[in-house]
């Protein structure tokens, strides 16, 4: 397979196959199988989530994680995803322990980015509240030279940019930065011009991904179930692209395609597929 023109990383949910959707929400495949699709399809990057990354780890050192992407020319890694960064008690204890786990990871793989998320259950933290907590969270990924991107979703208590970006505040480009990914842009219907007009550092990573401009059934059912592969769908990619490089970006691009269909699909195809969609948007 012919590597494209852009880096492209295969994230976690697009090369992960049929998991179970739950706290305990690992691959079924292993790891070398999967980075060894992703590299033959052409991807440049690979994509973990907590819980797969404490599968792999059981079997490899981040050592032995370290050789097998680099055999493969998976050179840019994105590590998801943090969770009730702001909550308290026993939720906020599983919390740091994931971020324990996503920062030293970070660290050992030279990780491009830590996504990271609102809350999706009711939580009303302040606005003030999450810029403190994040703060702590851009210095702690500065600190092992990585970027904690957040990411803006509609359906959380972040749900738009201007949300996002005052929770970032100061930190963007210095260990934080938002994550901007063509589904919940689209859906939640970000501005491409305010998305364009963004200060450099504002961006710290993007995903691409298609779907119908309509929500079919709940809103996370279709988050989860209903992406397309690239150019399937009615979002307006090459608009999106645009604007995002338009405000700065020039980093890897991730492919997240989350649904019934891609969990079905044999892991070569799924990763050849999604890759050459994805890449078709930069030809030429």
């Amino acid at each position: 397979m012919t590597t494209p023109a852009v880096n492209l990383i295969g994230c976690y949910w697009t090369l992960a196959g049929p998991y179970v959707f739950g706290d305990d929400d690992h691959s079924p495949w292993g790891f070398r199988e999967r980075a060894e699709a992703a590299g033959r399809a052409g991807y440049t990057g690979f994509g973990f989530k907590q819980a797969d990354l404490r599968q792999i780890l059981v079997r490899h050192s981040c050592a032995e994680v370290c050789s097998i992407l680099a055999d493969n020319g998976l050179r840019h890694v994105e590590l998801e995803a943090l969770f009730d960064w702001c909550a308290d008690g026993e939720v906020r204890r599983r919390s740091d322990a994931d971020r324990h786990l996503l920062l030293a990871v970070a660290a050992e793989l030279g990780a491009h980015h830590i996504k990271a998320a609102g809350d999706f259950g009711g939580a009303h933290w302040t606005v003030e509240h999450m810029h403190d907590a994040f703060q702590i969270l851009a210095r702690q990924a500065r600190d092992v030279g990585s970027t904690f991107t957040l990411e803006p979703i509609a359906f959380s208590n972040i749900p738009d940019l201007d949300t996002a970006l005052a929770i970032i505040g100061s930190s963007a480009g210095k260990g934080g930065g938002l994550m901007l990914d063509s589904w919940h842009v689209t859906r939640g219907g970000m501005s491409l011009a305010q998305i364009a007009a963004l200060p450099p550092g504002a961006i710290g990573g993007a995903e691409l991904d298609d779907g119908t401009l309509e929500t079919i059934g709940s809103p996370i059912a279709d988050t989860l179930d209903r992406r397309r592969l690239c150019g399937e769908g009615a979002f307006d990619l090459p608009a999106f692209i645009a604007a995002v490089r338009a405000g700065g970006y020039d980093g890897p691009w991730g492919v997240e395609i989350i649904s019934a269909e891609q969990r079905a699909r044999p892991l070569q195809v799924a990763a050849e597929l999604s890759c050459r969609t994805a890449a078709r948007l930069f030809a030429g």
